[in-house]
């Protein structure tokens, strides 16, 4: 996760080729989108013969970057990042051969029937083959990997998880029910390092269906569209999935050998879900915008200008097609318009209007408007950035006491409101409305837009309208987009709160909890709550109820949020994610203690009916960092 620079001596696993590499032609290794199941059906029995082998894979651009990597391959075919995608109706008999091309031995897991055991797996020793036949199970969305190095134990999952260079030795396994199954598409998300040796340091590279962005396949639907997704996670880190511009219904949740589907008012509406390590989700949404969208990864580290894969040999030249650019780029030859100062664990999604669709109609309502205004910190230490955020509303200024973030913005469900965003910076800027369902061009994404309508940075010394009218109340965030994350570290971000109609925003009922941290990596220890490293006691009256807003929206934080101890815990009772209610299997009281991943907003009812103090912790799951602070009942 983090890219920390070692300069150790030794040998890498993973390399870039050198041109006298180069010469010797190693098998390339091409990228799997998933659209085509792998193997032969005959008479109810899938056969499929895999190997795994060793080869050079171009994460970005096929005359770019190449890294020597392990993956799998149909025989007589290429290798896949990610591997050939066995997909069949339940009721299928599998039988599948796996033949080890290395010079290693390999330990196969997930091919088996579902669910299944994770201990059963195939052990084949180099230059051998073995095979096996069972029935494929139940339906869900599931995956395959193997590991041909010793597990390393930075993984957060249960299961040990592959982390060099066989982090790609990986491949989507679908069963589907009988009858008719909606279209879907399936994407695998992975990360691996490249091991550092004698004159590189360690790196990361992370991608979907086998390409980092700005070269992942771009996506197009129609306004309308009923669109349906599987995500898959192997890896040995969380990924916080985030969707602009829509809420997504998560309709399963699972892992390599088992799924769980969600019916009905069981499912719920989410804009950021986090997939565990070794995790699987199947989703399901429908755009209500034109323009162009995002779906990624909310760790700012997966999703920066920063995941490009370094180029240190190159052995021709090669011209980084947003070099110069605004937010168009070239894929497979084809000019798209993309977001420029993004890369990594990113989808670019292109929206249609749909046929015959009517403009929108201009609100009748009076008009909500507030200024945003963004100022430098000049008493700031110039290695540690921070910024001032504050309010305008007609005569009225608001700012935190803190500098480290921005007081929240309060609106009103189903009203027309204008944010004049004021940038008094010496950089670029931008600001991204989080949980928003609105038009893409005030979404706050460099590249955003519709048509020749296109979102661009908020330049020094300039300003931006945002217009939109909320459709649902709830806790959101408003946050830079910007690409330096030092913008984030530093505070330009805050609460977004939507209420509805009648409604008024009382602090003595609503506590809002603001999480961040001053440092940018993953192992970060300066936590933050409301902009604060040693924030002041919560205050509560014994006896009353309270509705607690929590919001991660530090850069790269794995976070566990609790009130109490370990071993005696308070209890609250979940009322919404992201905005959206919970369904009533999670609206139930229950445990304190919260996972809560960058870009993740909930709500929480909580009481306390006992004077006394009770503890409040954030810890960061990565660097074990924690913020302690306590809450006062009177």
């Amino acid at each position: 996760m983090p890219k920390t620079p070692c300069f150790q001596s030794g040998i890498a696993f993973l390399l870039f080729w050198t041109l006298s590499a180069l010469a010797q032609s190693p098998e390339p290794i091409v990228a799997n989108q998933n659209r085509s199941p792998a193997g032969k059906l005959e008479s109810g029995v899938l056969n499929i013969q895999l190997e795994v082998r060793e080869g050079v894979w171009h994460p970005e651009n096929e005359d770019g970057p190449a890294l020597f990597v392990q993956a799998f391959g149909e025989a007589g075919q290429p290798a896949q990042i990610p591997g050939p995608m066995l997909r069949m109706l339940e009721g299928t008999t599998v039988h599948v051969t796996v033949a080890n091309k290395l010079d290693t031995a390999v330990t196969v897991h997930g091919l088996n029937t579902r669910p299944g055991d994770s201990k059963d797996v195939l052990d084949i020793p180099a230059g051998e083959t073995r095979e096996r036949t069972f029935p494929a199970g139940a339906p869900g969305t599931y995956y395959y990997w193997a590991r041909s190095t010793e597990p390393r134990k930075s993984g957060l999952g249960s299961t040990p998880q592959t982390v060099f260079e066989d982090a790609q030795l990986n491949g989507a396994f679908i069963i589907d029910p009988p009858g008719a199954v909606p279209p879907d598409r399936v994407f695998v998300v992975n990360l691996m390092f490249v091991e550092h040796d004698i004159s590189h340091p360690r790196f990361e590279v992370v991608s979907i269906n086998g390409k980092s962005y700005p070269f992942t396949e771009p996506l197009d639907y129609t306004v309308g569209d009923s669109i349906r997704w599987r995500v898959i996670n192997p890896g040995f880190a969380p990924h916080p999935m985030h969707l602009h511009g829509a809420f997504y219904k998560v309709l399963s949740l699972g892992d390599t050998q088992t799924d769980m589907r969600f019916d009905g008012d069981d499912r719920q509406s989410v804009v950021t879900e986090g997939i565990q390590p070794g995790g699987t989700m199947m989703m399901e949404w429908s755009p209500e915008h034109a323009g162009r969208w995002l779906f990624h990864c909310h760790f700012q580290l997966h999703m920066s200008s920063a995941e490009r894969v370094p180029v240190f040999t190159q052995p021709s030249e090669h011209k980084d097609p947003l070099e110069g650019t605004s937010g168009s780029m070239v894929h497979d030859g084809n000019k798209m318009e993309g977001m420029s100062d993004m890369a990594g664990l990113v989808l670019i999604i292109n929206v249609r209007p749909s046929a015959g669709a009517a403009a929108p109609v201009s609100a009748k309502a009076a008009t909500r408007t507030l200024d945003l205004i963004i100022d430098p910190d000049a008493q700031a230490a110039a290695n540690e950035p921070k910024f001032s955020c504050a309010i305008r509303e007609k005569n009225k200024l608001i700012a935190s006491q803190d500098r480290g973030v921005g007081p929240p913005i309060v609106i009103t469900r189903g009203q027309l409101t204008e944010i004049t965003v004021l940038n008094h910076l010496k950089s670029p800027t931008t600001i991204h409305w989080h949980g928003l369902e609105l038009e893409s061009y005030y979404d706050g994404v460099v590249g955003g837009g519709l048509g020749d309508q296109v979102t661009s940075a908020i330049a020094p010394g300039d300003k931006f309208v945002a217009r939109f009218t909320p459709s649902r109340a709830g806790t959101f965030i408003y946050h830079t987009h910007a690409g330096d994350p030092s913008q984030l570290t530093g505070g330009i971000y805050g609460a977004l709160v939507v209420l509805e109609p009648g409604e008024t925003f009382d602090p003595d009922y609503d506590k809002l909890l603001v999480i961040g941290t001053r440092d940018q990596l993953f192992n970060a220890k300066r936590i933050t709550i409301n902009g604060s490293e040693a924030p002041q006691p919560l205050t509560l009256a014994r006896g009353n109820t309270y509705r607690l807003r929590l919001i991660n929206i530090a850069p790269n934080l794995i976070g566990k949020f609790r009130l109490g101890t370990q071993e005696h815990p308070e209890t609250w009772r979940e009322l919404a994610k992201d905005g959206a209610y919970v369904p009533a299997r999670l609206a139930k009281p229950g445990d304190a203690m919260l996972d809560i991943l960058s870009g993740e907003t909930y709500d929480f009812q909580f009481r306390a009916d006992e004077p006394g103090d009770i503890p409040m912790e954030i810890q960061n799951l990565v660097s074990q960092a924690k913020l302690v602070t306590h809450v006062v009942v009177r």
